[in-house]
């Protein structure tokens, strides 16, 4: 898809509320300033690298492979 990797600090893993009911767990998530904070910083870090992606700070790496089924 050509997806460009915007680094770790643009990746989050977290279960909010897995052992609760899913009717509630949004209250859980709500609760959580924590991984609201987390979720701003992965926001953070790819609003970043879109800034320096089209600056031309970064460039995408591809490998300059042909493709099997061209469209």
């Amino acid at each position: 898809m050509g997806f460009i990797d915007a680094g770790a600090q643009a990746c989050l893993d977290r279960y909010v509320g897995y052992y609760e009911p899913y009717a509630t767990s949004h209250e859980a998530l709500d609760r959580d300033a924590a991984v609201q904070e987390e979720a701003r910083n992965v926001a953070r870090a790819v609003a970043q690298t879109v800034v320096d992606l089209r600056a031309g700070r970064l460039q995408a790496v591809q490998p300059r492979l042909s493709r099997p089924r061209p469209k």
